[in-house]
């Protein structure tokens, strides 16, 4: 089976191996005693335990990788939701009206 290519810009390789120190493994597991839940989820209505400490700003890893603020939230929402978003500015996510939720999302501008 061939290796999966990385496609990481070069900052995030550089950052990628501070996850692996013990001071963040400290935040992360405080994070995830203090707020156990997916904090996405929740606002939505649903329970689903948080297994990924998030940074909220994208740009604190930048600044101060291990300041904060941090999130608690579930895989599904980090890696769908919440990547979506910082890659073009919104989500696709549909509410319950069947339109999108995301004030951004084109759908929802003024024309």
């Amino acid at each position: 089976m061939a290796k999966r290519e990385d496609k990481r810009s070069p900052e995030a390789e550089a950052y990628r191996k501070l996850y692996a120190t013990a001071r963040w493994q400290r935040i992360r597991t405080k994070q995830l005693n203090d707020h156990p839940v997916c904090q996405r989820c929740l606002q939505r209505g649903y329970v689903t335990i948080a297994t990924i400490c998030h940074h909220v700003d994208k740009r604190s890893k930048r600044i101060d990788f291990f300041a904060g603020p941090w999130l608690s939230v579930c895989q599904p929402c980090h890696d769908g939701p919440i990547q979506q978003e910082e890659a073009i500015g919104y989500t696709n996510e549909i509410g319950l009206d069947g339109w999108p939720t995301h004030p951004s999302h084109p759908a929802n501008r003024k024309r």
